[in-house]
C-alpha cells in the first residue's frame, strides 16, 4: 500500500452509481453519483468509464496518482462465476473499458455488501467488534460478512448471499430463478408489493388508507411515508418485511454468531421506524445463545461501499493478467 496514493472506491447500485476518493488515512476527499444504466455494449461502458475518469480529474487527480481502484458490484463476480441479477452490465467489457481510463491501476472487484461491511469495519460502525454482520437493504438484499477480521467471500464468491435465502418455500418468485427468497419480502421491492398486495387483499379497509401510493416497483419511502400515517397497507408491508428479515438473520447467527449486525442501505434511512420490530422477530427465532446480538444501523449510510471498494484496493495484493479484475481470495484486515 503507497500512503501516497489516492484510492478511487465505484459503488455500482441498483439505483445509483456512488464513486469517491479516499485516502490511506480514511478520509472522503470527494464523491459523486449518478443514476445507473443499462451498460451492454462500448459505447455505454465507454462513456461510464469516461465519466468515471472526469470526476477523477475534476478533483485535480491524474491516473497516475491513484494507487488502486475497487469496483463493488451487486452480486458475484468472480472468475467463472457471474451472478448479478438486478443491473444489466457487460462485466468484463466495462473493467477493461476501465482499465484502459486508469491506465495502470489495478480494478479489484468485489460485492457491494462485501465492500459496505469492509468500509462499516473500517470506518463506521464496526467499532471493535471482531465479527460483523452487515445487511445492505435497498432494491435487492446483500450482506457483507467479516469473521475474526477477515472479509468471507467464501468458495464461489457467493457468501453473503443472504438476500437468496429460502424464507417461504414455494414463495414469490425471484430473478435468481428460485422462490420464496428473502430479496422478494424485506427489499424494497419486496415492501412495495406487500403494500399493494394488502391493498387489494380485501380484508383491510380503504377508509384507513393514507394518499401515500408507491410510484415505482422501489418507493418504499412512500411506503415509510403511509406506515407515519398509520395506513394498514404499510403495518402490513413492514411486519412481513421484519419477519422474513429477522428469521434470516437468526439463520446466519446460528451459522457465525456475529459479534453485531449492522443494517445499512437505502431503507435503513426509515430505521426508527422498524428497528425494534427487526429486534423481536429475530430475538423470537434465534438460538437463545445469539440473543443478545446487538442489531443496529450502519453509521456511513450511503458512503459505506465507497470507502469498502477503497480500502479493498488498497489491501489488494498485485495479480497476473489471468486474474486480474476477478474477486481475490479472502484476505485480512
Amino acid at each position: 500500500m503507497d500512503d501516497d496514493k489516492l484510492y478511487l472506491g465505484i459503488d455500482y447500485g441498483g439505483n445509483a452509481v456512488k464513486i469517491g476518493l479516499v485516502d490511506t488515512a480514511g478520509q472522503l476527499s470527494g464523491k459523486t453519483s449518478f443514476p445507473t444504466g443499462n451498460l451492454l455494449d462500448k459505447v455505454a461502458c465507454r462513456a461510464f468509464a469516461d465519466a468515471v475518469g472526469e470526476f477523477v480529474h475534476g478533483m485535480g487527480v491524474y491516473s497516475s496518482e491513484l494507487g488502486g481502484v475497487g469496483l463493488a458490484v451487486p452480486g458475484i463476480l468472480e472468475q467463472g462465476s457471474v451472478f448479478v441479477p438486478n443491473v444489466k452490465v457487460d462485466w468484463e467489457l466495462l473493467i477493461k473499458c476501465l482499465e484502459q481510463t486508469f491506465g495502470k491501476c489495478e480494478i479489484s472487484t468485489l460485492n457491494d455488501a462485501n465492500a459496505a461491511a469492509l468500509g462499516e469495519m473500517w470506518r463506521g460502525a464496526g467499532g471493535n467488534a471482531r465479527s460483523a454482520l452487515l445487511v445492505t437493504v435497498g432494491s435487492g438484499i446483500g450482506s457483507g460478512l467479516i469473521v475474526e477480521g477477515t472479509v468471507i467471500s467464501g468458495g464461489h464468491g457467493a457468501a453473503g448471499e443472504i438476500g437468496h435465502m429460502t424464507v417461504v418455500p414455494g414463495g414469490r418468485p425471484c430473478k435468481c430463478g428460485r422462490n420464496g427468497c428473502l430479496e422478494r419480502y424485506a427489499s424494497a421491492r419486496g415492501i412495495v408489493q406487500t403494500f399493494i398486495e394488502a391493498g387489494k387483499s380485501g380484508v383491510l379497509d380503504p377508509a384507513e388508507f393514507s394518499d401515500y401510493e408507491p410510484t415505482s416497483e422501489t418507493d418504499a419511502l412512500s411506503v415509510f411515508k403511509a406506515f407515519a400515517q398509520g395506513d394498514p397497507r404499510a403495518d402490513e408491508a413492514l411486519f412481513v418485511m421484519c419477519d422474513k428479515l429477522g428469521f434470516a438473520l437468526a439463520q446466519v447467527a446460528c451459522a457465525v454468531d456475529p459479534e453485531v449486525i449492522l443494517i445499512g442501505g437505502g431503507i435503513a434511512g426509515g430505521a426508527d421506524q422498524f428497528i425494534g420490530a427487526l429486534r423481536m422477530a429475530y430475538q423470537g427465532y434465534c438460538l437463545g445463545a445469539c440473543a443478545g446480538t446487538e442489531i443496529r444501523t450502519a453509521s456511513l449510510e450511503g458512503d459505506a461501499g465507497i470507502y469498502g471498494a477503497a480500502r479493498y484496493a488498497m489491501l489488494a495484493s498485485p495479480r497476473d493478467e489471468a486474474q486480474r479484475s476477478w474477486l481475490d481470495p479472502d484476505f485480512g484486515l
